[in-house]
């Protein structure tokens, strides 16, 4: 195997797996976080998770997973609900609004988003975070249901890596 420029290639086999990006950035927190140090907290285990799969690659066509973290205040939580799982093989949002005119181009990216229990995730220190959010992200991998689009993607495989993970960077659940 040959490494090159994030690209993977196996030339006995004739193909390329090019590595996959992972992010849990911008978490949706209803204003009671701004108060706690749970942005700071997401942000750097996002790194770890980034740094972790950073050589990783599950299916030629997922090059971006995207996990969208939700945790907002019990009278909140009627207007965000999670949104279901969504494959882009390739679209191009037009950015109306924005201040620059640049549309934003979506390549084989997956994302989906999951709630938090705001009762128990609110008041937990960063141990106790990261231990919640992995437990409600691995059970909610484990339910998970792929887009038809993206059947290849080795699930079983990228399920063993995200617990892999959460054990390394000190979780127990």
């Amino acid at each position: 195997m040959v490494y090159l420029n994030h690209i993977c290639t196996n030339y006995q086999k004739d193909y390329i797996i090019t590595n996959m990006e992972i992010n849990i950035n911008n978490p949706i927190f209803s204003v009671e976080f701004n108060k706690t140090t749970k942005y700071i907290d997401v942000d750097e285990l996002n790194i770890k998770m980034q740094e972790f799969f950073y050589d990783k690659s599950y299916s030629n066509n997922v090059k971006e997973y995207f996990i969208g973290l939700i945790c907002v205040s019990p009278g909140f939580d009627e207007f965000f609900k999670p949104k279901r799982p969504r494959y882009y093989e390739d679209k191009i949002l037009k950015a109306r609004g924005l201040p620059r005119p640049e549309d934003i181009h979506l390549k084989h990216r997956f994302s989906c988003e999951l709630k938090l229990d705001y009762s128990i995730y609110y008041p937990s220190n960063k141990e106790e975070g990261y231990d919640i959010i992995a437990k409600f992200l691995l059970e909610f991998l484990e339910v998970l249901k792929y887009p038809s689009a993206i059947k290849t993607f080795d699930k079983k495989k990228f399920n063993e890596d995200m617990k892999t993970f959460f054990i390394q960077v000190g979780c127990s659940f």
